[in-house]
């Protein structure tokens, strides 16, 4: 329980909640991540069951956790800025607006920029860890990925594929929380 007493939670409360949620589920669900950026990184058709094959041959089960503590930071931000900015950004429109779909949508685009914004630059050590799972290891961890993406491409760098991931984000969020209010408002819930 993030609040005590059944208080309303406060914004870093809000954050930290939406943050843990995203980051346990990743834990458990890693090994997928690295299978789908392997496979859509590859440069010739393969299969997931020779995807598997070869992440397990060249380095393990360990492997498949590659990119894990950028993947937990990555989900930890997307997830806090989604679920906690969300919230946050509708408690404060609902006494301007009303609460109402512009409150909801206004709240959902809030919280999609927030978290492209917030996220990106973790999405792209991600992948670049998670595209030299059981094969050579480009960068020795997160710092050192950091740090080579800044002083060998930019700081820009770090915000590469960041329009249409702010485009997908925005749409993504204003359809999921408009759907979720419009589903506890059918249920009745508070």
């Amino acid at each position: 329980m993030v609040c005590a007493d059944n208080a309303a939670p406060n914004f870093a409360q809000r954050l930290f909640a939406g943050g843990s949620a995203g980051a346990l589920s990743i834990m458990v669900f890693n090994p997928t991540e690295v299978l789908k950026t392997q496979m859509q990184t590859a440069t010739k058709d393969i299969s997931m069951k020779s995807t598997v094959a070869s992440i397990y041959r060249n380095g393990g089960i360990r492997s498949f956790w590659s990119g894990i503590t950028p993947n937990v930071a990555r989900t930890f931000l997307v997830n806090a800025a989604e679920l906690g900015t969300y919230d946050e950004a509708k408690h404060r429109l609902i006494p301007l607006l009303g609460d109402n779909a512009l409150s909801h949508i206004g709240a959902s685009g809030i919280a999609g920029m927030a978290s492209a914004l917030t996220s990106t630059p973790a999405d792209v050590i991600k992948t670049r860890l998670m595209n030299s799972a059981g094969g050579t290891q480009q960068y020795t961890g997160i710092a050192h990925a950091f740090s080579t993406i800044i002083s060998e491409e930019g700081v820009s760098a770090l915000y590469k594929g960041f329009v249409p991931i702010v485009v997908r984000k925005v749409l993504w969020c204003s359809i999921f929380f408009v759907t979720y209010e419009k589903g506890r408002a059918l249920a009745n819930v508070e």
